[in-house]
């Protein structure tokens, strides 16, 4: 559907620079992607270990946001190593799932350090959070990866354009 998207709108060619430029590194890819998802998820883990006085319901987002993470990466991993056409495309849904959570977790941290999250309070305002600007960092990343892979800027799949050099 995504793509579908992109090419009604028109994006997919301006984004991919009408397919003049285009990189086939499709293991630098997946590895950057299984990178930027473990890092997020090791991220949102030691947060919520290291922080013993924030409400539950903060804890259990961190802890669920790390495994969609977790399951994001070992998606992509096992689309990425397998060739069958089936595997494939769960492997394009890892990748969606990841952007998902990456996300999910830059919202989160965008919203408790605007609006503030209940029980949070000393959050609001406090941009000078090394871990969650490294958060922001790897979620940005991830979902601009992916923009890349959907748009066919970077290729993340073997043989998916047959190029020959």
């Amino acid at each position: 559907m995504t793509t579908a998207v992109l090419r009604w709108t028109g994006v997919g060619k301006a984004v991919s620079f009408y397919r003049y430029l285009a990189f086939n590194l499709p293991a630098l890819t997946t590895l950057s992607a299984l990178g930027l998802l473990l890092g997020l998820a090791a991220v949102q883990l030691w947060t919520a270990f290291t922080h013993r006085g924030v409400p539950g319901y903060f804890t259990a987002c961190l802890a669920l946001l790390a495994a969609g993470s977790v399951l994001a990466a070992a998606g992509v991993a096992r689309g990425w190593a397998t060739r069958a056409g089936r595997l494939r495309r769960r492997g394009r849904s890892a990748w969606t799932l990841g952007s998902l959570v990456s996300s999910a977790s830059l919202a989160v941290y965008l919203v408790s350090r605007t609006a503030g999250l209940p029980g949070l309070g000393e959050l609001k305002g406090r941009w000078d959070y090394v871990p969650g600007t490294l958060l922001m960092a790897l979620a940005v990343l991830f979902v601009g990866l992916h923009l890349s892979v959907r748009t066919g800027l970077n290729v993340a799949a073997p043989d998916r354009r047959h190029w020959h050099d």
